[in-house]
């Protein structure tokens, strides 16, 4: 049964792969194709970086782990 459900996903995750080989995030947040064709106008299309959000910060994630644990993170 593992072994089965092993080989499905593998086989998914190829076709997945290669239907999105030719995908590519531009400077203006656009996903194009490599034909230059706009497949998506802002990336993940909300538009927010995530790099640049208050979940990546250290101090945010500390402030969130003593809220949940109810213990102070240094």
């Amino acid at each position: 049964d593992t072994a089965v459900r092993t080989s499905q996903s593998g086989y998914l995750q190829r076709r997945l792969v290669n239907a999105l080989q030719d995908l590519e995030v531009q400077y203006d947040a656009t996903v194009r194709e490599t034909r230059g064709v706009i497949v998506q106008f802002k990336y993940g299309e909300d538009g927010i970086d995530s790099t640049k959000s208050d979940y990546s910060k250290p101090d945010n994630v500390h402030k969130i782990v003593e809220a949940v644990t109810g213990r102070k993170v240094n």
